[in-house]
């Protein structure tokens, strides 16, 4: 019989055992699922940080579209009124509608009867005139430069707009230069 008690006490222990390492096998089951259910959990917010973040890029991209759109039939109408103001002024200056004339060195001698503007104490300036189609090639000329400023003004509009949402997007706290 004492041998039976010894196969219930080895009996027993082996019981122990199996059931202790069964404990250990499901608890380390159950740490690895909790470790993994972590790991989920973090991916899905990292996803949701992305789409989010890919939203606002979106939205600020259309925004942006849609800026430089507004901007860009502004400088059409702007380069439109520059240019007919160009024409205009080109057609009136050689129709003779309008003159142009510019300081002129007045001789030395003056006739003795042009006393108008001296006896006022005031000297007369003497003018030329301009030929009309010179004049007219002139104002084409000054045409294209204030039509080249509107476009610079509309790049450089545009080069803040595009600067402005960018640091919008991007949080960027750094000072804007002029």
């Amino acid at each position: 019989m004492s041998w039976l008690k010894a196969l219930l006490y080895l009996l027993a222990v082996a019981i122990c055992a199996a059931w202790t390492g069964l404990a250990y096998h499901l608890g380390a089951e159950s740490r690895g699922a909790a470790v993994r259910l972590e790991w989920q959990s973090e991916r899905a917010a990292n996803a949701r940080a992305v789409v989010n973040a890919l939203e606002r890029t979106l939205d600020a991209q259309q925004a942006l579209a849609e800026g430089l759109v507004a901007r860009d039939a502004a400088h059409s109408k702007e380069i439109e009124r520059v240019q007919g103001e160009k024409a205009l002024l080109e057609h009136r200056l050689s129709s003779g509608g309008v003159r142009v004339s510019v300081p002129a060195r007045a001789p030395a001698c003056r006739p003795a009867g042009d006393e108008g503007a001296s006896a006022a104490g005031q000297p007369e300036e003497a003018r030329a005139e301009l030929d009309p189609a010179f004049a007219a090639a002139v104002a084409g000329i000054t045409g294209d430069g204030d039509a080249a400023i509107v476009d610079l003004n509309a790049c450089i509009d545009r080069y803040n707009e595009v600067r402005g949402q960018f640091n919008a997007l991007t949080g960027s706290a750094r000072a804007q230069t002029p």
